[in-house]
């Protein structure tokens, strides 16, 4: 009798993981689409000494390891078309001296994920993989990275506001007021001397 518990136990354990390894990532709602969302770090130019990467993934898809040298945007990218990644993000930093004799040694980097002997990490929020079908441009995410008293932060900054900062090349709006002020001013002393110089009629 017992060995019949103990099959009917092994069979539903079996079955729960196969059931769980074919469950995979969500399926993608009918009304959204997949993206890939560009995130860019400032501040890491505060920091020559160190190294900066960035790991990145989701559970189901790929993990990638990307190196953080500037500011400039980079795409999150996730191989799927009908399935919504879970994103998951962390940042990590070393100083660029180790960095170099560690990645010597192994170069796959699996050491870099984990906190210790001066592997400094931050596990930021990060963006959404997904976007509603009718978006068009997917905005960037910007996080301000800061390394101080020993500790690694990856704040994320929230998006400006459109119009709060004048697109380039463009006169701001103050300036041009002014000088339109100064014109009709101008030109309204022009008219009233010419006028007064003009000869009366007889």
């Amino acid at each position: 009798m017992k060995w019949k518990f103990a099959f009917v136990l092994i069979a539903a354990v079996v079955t729960h993981g196969v059931a769980l390894a074919n469950a995979g990532p969500t399926p993608l709602p009918k009304d959204r689409k997949i993206v890939e969302p560009p995130v860019r770090f400032e501040g890491l130019d505060k920091h020559p000494d160190h190294v900066f990467y960035m790991y990145y993934g989701a559970v189901y898809f790929e993990f990638k390891f990307v190196e953080l040298k500037d500011a400039e945007p980079i795409k999150l990218s996730f191989n799927t078309k009908n399935r919504s990644p879970d994103v998951y993000l962390q940042v990590m930093a070393l100083e660029r001296t180790e960095f170099e004799k560690r990645k010597k040694a192994d170069p796959t980097l699996k050491w870099f994920l984990e906190s210790k002997d001066g592997v400094l990490i931050a596990r930021p929020p990060a963006p959404k993989a997904t976007a509603p079908l009718d978006v068009k441009d997917v905005p960037v995410t910007t996080y301000r990275v800061t390394l101080k008293d020993g500790k690694l932060n990856a704040e994320k900054i929230a998006p400006m506001k459109t119009g709060a900062v004048e697109p380039s090349g463009v006169m701001p709006t103050w300036i041009f007021g002014i000088i339109m002020s100064i014109s009709i001013a101008w030109f309204g002393l022009w008219f009233a001397r010419r006028g007064s110089a003009t000869p009366a009629s007889k």
